[in-house]
Formats: structure tokens, C-alpha cells, sequence
């Protein structure tokens, strides 16, 4: 089974009005190998691996639907299943897609197999390991000789999911997405950050996560500098936490004892939360957070620890539209 040609649909195509991906699948000799004449334990596997195509209801409509139509005396051909393993691998990665077809192209053993996408690299990848999976599977005889033959199904599903977090949109420009997406409003991403472009021609507008063509140049240059954000709420009698700046792990600690602990070590000039320490109580735990933020920037942040809750609000055209409470990602167990 291999994939001769790739069809990356950005907008609407004669297979759906969103963007999908069709693969044409030439399944070669597996023509003959429908998932009943491949038995029980290629599907027994399969549903070990995907536990959640249990949801998928296919042609019959209802859970279950896909693997009873697998499991079948006659079974299903594999570019169908194929389609339903790369739309689950998505799902997987917090991705939301539903619609997949599998239509045959007219020559024999050749077939469209077409999935939604929400990331192009990510659907493509999802794509390239659905095909993976399915020569895992395989009985030892039709195994292509390309096929891993170490495949460990646990390693590349939790690889490919990393990826496809790593690929994801912010929270923020993931909001202003989906709003567009209610209003009707074509978008397309323009980069492998958060650079993203909302309609076409002249009525086209640009955002890069929250900063849009409107959002003003020098308030923009004044939030992204901590120290200079700090300086101005405080001379507006905001109550603001105590902060200094430090170079080394000597100075860091330093001026963490003169802040007074708890405190917060951070890069000068990260973002997304990368090496940033909270609650930090002693100078053994200042000296550890020194190092993970050594690896952002070469100028360290120290504030003091305020306790409470963590929220981002994000205001359009002076008006509040949306408030997120930040909840650190946590597990609660029964022991």
C-alpha cells in the first residue's frame, strides 16, 4: 500500500466546502486483503491502538458502526480504513475533524482516500503514520519491505501528538480564528507561528496573535518590554510586585533575598511561560530556576510571588469580549 500523489485543498474543492487532504492510495496486492479475509487480529489490534474508533459510526450511523463493518464477513477495504485511522490520529491531538470519503479513482486498487484538516503539516504527518500503522498491522507476508520493522505504536503516537501541540494556534489567535470561521470569514495561516490572514483581496486583514494592522505600533513595543510595562503601571499608582533585574546566578539569588521570598524567576524576553519558576522559598530553588531561564535570555527577571488567579482578557475596540482563567495543566487522582 503507498500513497502516489497528495492533494492539499485550502478552500473549497468539488470533495467539501472546508480544506481537506486527499491521498491517492494504490493499495496493490491488499486489493485482495479486505479487513475480513486479514481476520480478527488485525482488527483486534487496530482497535487496541484507536480505542475511540469505537465512536466512529460510518456507513451504519451509530457508535460502533466502523468497527462492526471491519469485523464483517466481507470486511472493508483499507484505503476506508486508512481514511478513519488518520481522522482518529487528529482527533488524538485535539484536533476537530469528522468528514473523510473513500471513493475508488476507476483504475483498480487505486482510490481517493480524502480527510478534513485543520494543519496542513499536521494532517499530512497524521497521514504519513496512518500509513505506517496499517503496514504494522499487516500479516508478516504482505508486510512492504520499506515498513519499520521496530514500529512502536505508543513512541510515534505520542511524537506525532507533541507535534501537532507544537504546530497548534495560541489560545488567543485560535478564538479570533473560530470567530471568523462563525462569521463566515475565510482565513489562511501564513507562517508556522501565529501570523494569519483573515479574508482576501482588498478586504484582507492580517493578525499575529492578538496585534492586528489597527493595534498602535508603540503600545505594542511597550508591552512586549517587562521592565518598561512594570516602571509605567507603577508610576500610575498601580499596585505592581517588586522587580529586579540580574546576569548571573550570584546576582539572581541576590536579589531575590532582597526582594524577599516567595519570588519569580523569568526570562527578560520570553513568552509563553517558557522557563519561568514561581514560589520559589530558598536559594537552592532560585539557583535551579536561574538555569531554566539562562536558556530564554541572558537577562533574568525577579519579581515577588503574589498569590491568586491567573486570567488573560482580551479587549476589541475598547470593549471586553472574553475573559480565560489560567489553570496550570494538573491531574487529580483517587490515589
Amino acid at each position: 500500500m503507498k500513497i502516489v500523489g497528495t492533494t492539499v485543498f485550502r478552500g473549497p474543492s468539488h470533495w467539501a466546502l472546508f480544506p481537506v487532504i486527499c491521498h491517492e492510495v494504490d493499495l496493490g496486492e491488499l486489493e485482495e486483503w479486505p479487513t475480513g479475509r486479514l481476520g480478527s487480529e488485525f482488527v483486534d489490534k487496530l482497535v487496541a491502538w484507536l480505542p475511540d474508533l469505537d465512536d466512529h459510526g460510518c456507513s451504519y450511523g451509530e457508535q460502533g458502526g466502523f468497527i462492526r463493518r471491519m469485523r464483517e464477513d466481507e470486511g472493508t477495504w483499507l484505503g476506508h480504513v486508512y481514511e478513519h485511522i488518520v481522522l482518529e490520529l487528529q482527533s488524538m491531538a485535539g484536533l476537530d475533524v469528522t468528514f473523510g470519503r473513500t471513493r475508488g479513482t476507476g483504475e483498480t486498487a487505486h482510490y481517493n482516500v480524502v480527510y478534513e484538516y485543520t494543519d496542513r503539516d499536521v494532517g499530512l504527518a497524521a497521514g504519513k503514520l496512518g500509513l505506517e500503522i496499517i503496514h504494522a498491522l499487516l500479516p508478516e507476508s504482505l508486510t512492504p519491505k520499506e515498513a519499520q520493522r521496530d514500529f512502536d505504536f505508543d513512541r510515534e503516537r505520542d511524537r506525532f501528538i507533541r507535534y501537532a501541540q507544537r504546530s497548534a494556534l495560541g489560545p488567543s489567535t485560535a478564538s479570533l480564528v473560530n470567530a471568523a470561521k462563525d462569521r463566515g470569514i475565510p482565513h489562511m495561516r501564513l507562517n508556522r507561528h501565529s501570523l494569519v490572514q483573515l479574508g482576501h483581496g482588498k478586504y484582507q486583514q492580517r493578525i499575529q496573535a492578538t496585534i492586528t494592522s489597527k493595534t498602535h505600533h508603540i503600545a505594542v513595543e511597550l508591552a512586549c518590554d517587562k521592565e518598561e510595562t512594570h516602571q509605567i503601571l507603577e508610576d500610575l499608582g498601580l499596585p505592581v510586585p517588586r522587580q529586579l533585574l540580574a546576569r548571573s546566578e550570584r546576582e539572581t539569588i541576590r536579589a531575590a533575598e532582597r526582594i524577599g521570598y516567595p519570588v519569580v524567576v523569568k526570562p527578560f524576553d520570553g513568552n509563553h511561560g517558557r522557563g519561568v519558576s514561581i514560589n520559589l522559598t530558598d536559594r537552592e530553588q532560585v539557583a535551579v530556576a536561574y538555569e531554566q531561564a539562562k536558556a530564554h535570555s541572558r537577562t533574568i527577571l525577579i519579581e515577588s510571588f503574589i498569590k491568586g488567579l491567573d486570567h488573560r482578557l482580551l479587549v476589541i475596540n475598547g470593549e471586553l469580549v472574553a475573559a480565560a482563567k489560567r489553570v496550570p495543566g494538573h491531574v487529580v487522582g483517587d490515589g
